[in-house]
């Protein structure tokens, strides 16, 4: 039987004078109240209550125990509050895992550390891995991660989508020929990374590519470094991509075909009450992202 079942009841049963008013305070019956009290008693072999129609009243047993009963009960009472406090202040920590490359680099960890800025009572321990990571095993508060959700048993936020184009550099077209095809792709050497295909899709028309060429990369910054040296042509996020783009090392192909987009999600263990400073960090970046649907 567990310890302290019926200490609370027996501090407010002394405090509050009667079973009746102890019972309304806790909003409890009384006949509750009163089997909690009796059980204390049998587990301690002894009665602590003298019970008569008019009064309750302390044994000498019953003194020694409310002395320790009402101390126990009174850092019980303390600790919940201590409880419900920190789990609705923004302090403490947050574990958070997020996809690594420029996504989680460029966008995700400076959002996070404006958050951080704006609340130096939480600590922000940041993972930046591309791997699958247990939420719960693991201890995550959550993770932000690319594409399809492989977990229905979490809940999922989108966040944002990502947006891919498809670049050469000026010389490489210059030599090997412009593309106004995504099938002229068979014949040209394609920079991959994660993916082994890409889809292309216009006016209902969808063509799937698969690439072959000379350069593989999960790095999205290596595989636009390649392409602006005239490696090949590359399918990568813009974002890698703006800034080669605007200096003029690359130009974007195919623009009037709709490439595909990815969608990136905030995930979260379901069923659970969150901590404050989770749920803040979590609406803080839906803030952030929310005029920008693509990256």
């Amino acid at each position: 039987m567990y310890r302290f079942h019926g200490v609370l009841e027996f501090v407010e049963v002394i405090e509050t004078g009667s079973f009746s008013a102890a019972a309304r305070k806790l909003g409890k019956s009384k006949a509750y109240v009163s089997q909690r009290v009796s059980q204390l008693e049998d587990r301690l072999d002894t009665r602590l209550l003298q019970r008569t129609t008019r009064k309750l009243s302390l044994t000498d047993a019953g003194e020694i125990y409310f002395r320790y009963a009402k101390s126990v009960a009174a850092q019980l009472g303390e600790g919940e509050e201590r409880v419900r406090d920190f789990q609705h202040s923004l302090t403490g920590r947050i574990r958070v895992s997020i996809v690594d490359g420029g996504l989680g680099e460029w966008y995700l960890a400076p959002a996070l550390a404006r958050f951080a800025a704006l609340h130096p009572g939480v600590n922000i321990e940041l993972d930046l891995s591309s791997r699958l990571v247990d939420l719960v095993a693991e201890g995550f508060d959550f993770t932000i991660r690319v594409g399809r959700l492989e977990d229905s048993s979490m809940m999922a936020r989108k966040l944002t989508s990502i947006r891919y184009g498809l670049y050469a550099s000026p010389a490489y077209l210059k030599s090997q020929g412009i593309i106004t095809h995504p099938e002229q792709l068979q014949q040209h050497n394609c920079l991959t990374g994660a993916t082994n295909r890409w889809q292309f899709k216009l006016d209902g028309n969808v063509i799937e590519v698969k690439p072959h060429g000379s350069w593989h990369s999960k790095s999205g910054q290596a595989l636009i470094a390649a392409a602006r040296e005239g490696v090949g042509v590359v399918r990568t996020a813009n974002f890698y991509a703006k800034e080669a783009l605007a200096r003029g090392e690359v130009v974007e192909l195919l623009t009037d075909w709709t490439r595909e987009k990815t969608r990136v999600w905030i995930i979260y263990p379901s069923g659970r009450h969150l901590p404050q400073r989770v749920t803040a960090a979590i609406h803080f970046l839906l803030d952030e992202f929310r005029d920008h649907d693509y990256l």
